[in-house]
């Protein structure tokens, strides 16, 4: 019988390097692969290290002490970008430690385990407690895995940030987990059963973000719209999202990203009545198509997502929406495809994250055959990337001249600019001279190529 991640719980083996000395800072570097909750986990345990040891944070790329990758199993592709970060690692300081932890480390430990460049296995059950495990991590020459399988009644668990490194937006994970074990994905098993966070510590921790200058926040989930409906006195997302921003008038907010069935009339309200909730939604979309969707398991049809992003687009015209959409699912037929493909080139889309099916280990779709050959999953990945390039063209090219809010974010290639994010989640490059963090009101005025170009009208400081 194969064995649960409860049997890979290894007890820490006694100390076989010596231990360091007290006071001694420590060099560490962060990288974190996949979405914004990881993005909030590496914050969280970097806070968590900053409070309990003397830190020196260095880039990737540097010589460190440790190294700590959070890591992504959504693809194959994010499984071998750890791999081979954790090896680049391990080269640049061979005295290194490396440790993984995460979505991969929380549904892959034995094979991260045999890793000879990897020494600390951690999953997402233990990865809150990092930082306390470090003194063992690190005075040990022995490798180290620390991952259990979920507990079915588990709470939300994560500690105040006041501060992201880097970044002039702040993530806020208002909620963690799966309940809907959607056929094609692992999130259920790397990330454990729906949990949300209570009103009470969501507002704590936007509060300590507004305190240290955040201008704009990101609330971010795993299954967003399912937010509340674990706890007792839980508020539905929409009812949470109002009382957020009727006590935070100046923080600007936006949400990551929400299925096309949770996007209901009182939520499109807020965008509305509130002008700092950002315009733009970030749709779990996946297909056009009601039989590949219901392959997939998704609690929603082609005719829902039609009707949500008619609504959302209703709003105003310049509202952002983008689609995360996997192609070549396990017996999708050109007629399957042609559904999604009618569907992005009739809706209003700014933007597209297309992806190509990838199997994973211990998924339903894994076992499903029928596999569409690579060449047509290329192909179908062109045609869509190719769609989603020509509608944010025109998106953009609507936005000339317009003026808009944005968020000064960093510097960027183009000598002499900085780069912003606009309320719509578009990208425009400014001159140098705003300070990065800021709040501006930016007009755009030249797309060249790529790249949309915008002056800045205002500093903003409401």
């Amino acid at each position: 019988m194969a064995p649960t991640n409860a049997d890979l719980v290894t007890e820490l083996k006694p100390r076989m390097v010596p231990a360091r000395p007290a006071g001694e800072v420590l060099r560490a570097a962060f990288w974190t692969l996949g979405c914004r909750l990881n993005q909030y986990d590496t914050e969280a345990i970097r806070t968590e290290m900053a409070a309990l040891m003397p830190l020196h944070v260095v880039a990737w790329s540097e010589p460190a002490d440790l190294y700590i990758l959070n890591s992504c199993t959504v693809t194959a592709k994010a499984d071998q970008e750890c791999r081979r970060l954790a090896r680049q690692a391990k080269r640049r300081a061979p005295g290194s430690r490396v440790v993984v932890a995460g979505c991969y480390a929380q549904t892959q430990p034995e094979a991260l385990a045999g890793i000879p460049e990897i020494d600390a296995v951690i999953g997402n059950t233990s990865k809150e407690k990092v930082a306390q495990w470090l003194p063992e991590v690190l005075g040990t020459s022995e490798r180290t895995v620390a991952v259990t399988d979920f507990d079915p009644d588990a709470v939300f668990d994560s500690p105040l940030i006041d501060e992201f490194s880097g970044r002039s937006r702040a993530f806020v994970k208002i909620q963690d987990g799966c309940n809907l074990r959607c056929t094609y994905c692992l999130i259920w098993k790397a990330r454990g059963p729906g949990r949300s966070r209570t009103v009470a510590d969501i507002e704590a921790q936007l509060q300590a973000l507004v305190g240290n200058g955040y201008r704009e926040t990101i609330l971010a989930g795993i299954h967003l719209g399912g937010y509340g409906r674990d706890l007792d006195d839980g508020l539905p997302l929409p009812v949470l999202l109002r009382r957020i921003l009727e006590r935070f008038p100046r923080l600007r907010i936006r949400l990551s990203s929400i299925h096309p069935n949770e996007v209901k009339p009182e939520l499109l309200d807020l965008f509305r009545e509130f002008p700092h909730l950002r315009p733009h939604l970030h749709i779990s979309l996946q297909s056009g198509s009601d039989t590949v969707l219901k392959r997939m398991k998704r609690p929603y049809r082609g005719q829902r997502a039609w009707d949500a992003m008619r609504a959302v687009a209703a709003i105003r015209p310049d509202f952002g929406i983008g689609a995360d959409i996997i192609v070549g699912f396990p017996g999708e037929t050109e007629e399957e495809f042609e559904d999604t493909r009618h569907m992005v080139a009739e809706l209003p889309f700014s933007y597209l994250h297309v992806f190509r099916f990838s199997p994973r280990p211990g998924t339903v779709a894994a076992d499903l055959g029928d596999p569409v050959m690579p060449e047509a999953i290329s192909r179908r990945a062109s045609v869509l990337r190719k769609l989603g390039e020509e509608r944010q063209r025109e998106f953009r090219r609507n936005m000339l001249g317009r003026v808009r809010e944005a968020i000064v974010e960093a510097e960027c290639a183009v000598p002499g600019f900085l780069q912003a994010t606009t309320d719509n989640y578009e990208t425009v490059l400014v001159p140098g001279r705003a300070t990065t963090g800021g709040l501006v009101k930016v007009k755009p005025v030249n797309l060249e190529g790529d790249k949309l170009f915008a002056e800045i009208v205002e500093e903003c400081h409401g």
